[in-house]
């Protein structure tokens, strides 16, 4: 999911300005004066921290702004400041993968494999993945000798231990149940989908 492509479901996108502080109106599916201040503030937040530190490849601007702006510039900083040093040395490259789905996106996922063709990839269904909320990311290394990308945890450990996470973040790693190596989110309402979904 693409910024642009998340507006277009005002009530999802009313959601996530409300998640983020900047929207006070209610959920109603009407853009009226309160969004658009609110899609102002959210603007000028994401802008700050990309003026800040940088933008990157179109994949990652791409996912990176359909998160929070609190978020956004979290991960740029540990981008530009650990994470593209720690990668360029090693001979990868880095980028953001994923960043927010919406319910239905995480229900087309999860009907792979189940109800359509494919394998299964994930467990979760609309609503039950930290995806689903504006919060988390996924970040994916590819060699840059031949663009192959890398699936292994030992990779991604070794990234979280020379970088740790950005500033606010949980690493995914660090989970017991479900191990998530590629995933960082903000950790101000924990791990719990169920804690950030009555938020939500």
């Amino acid at each position: 999911m693409i910024l642009e492509e998340m507006k277009k479901d005002v009530r999802f996108w009313q959601r996530l300005l409300r998640l983020a502080g900047y929207y006070k109106g209610g959920i109603d599916g009407i853009r009226g004066p309160l969004q658009r201040a609110a899609e102002e503030a959210w603007y000028n937040a994401a802008c700050a921290g990309s003026n800040k530190y940088g933008t990157f490849d179109s994949r990652t601007e791409g996912n990176l702004q359909t998160i929070i702006p609190e978020a956004q510039t979290a991960t740029r900083a540990w981008l530009a400041g650990k994470v593209l040093p720690w990668a360029k040395a090693k001979g990868y490259k880095v980028q953001i993968i994923q960043g927010t789905r919406s319910y239905a996106e995480q229900d087309a996922l999860y009907a792979q494999g189940r109800t359509k063709k494919g394998s299964k990839v994930t467990n979760a269904r609309g609503g039950y993945s930290n995806h689903n909320f504006g919060i988390a990311f996924d970040i994916g290394l590819f060699r840059l000798t031949d663009g192959s990308y890398l699936t292994t945890d030992t990779q991604y450990r070794a990234l979280h231990t020379a970088c740790g996470a950005p500033q606010g973040m949980e690493w995914g790693g660090n989970w017991k149940s479900i191990v998530d190596t590629p995933h960082y989110q903000l950790s101000k309402w924990g791990s719990s989908t169920a804690a950030i979904r009555a938020v939500f």
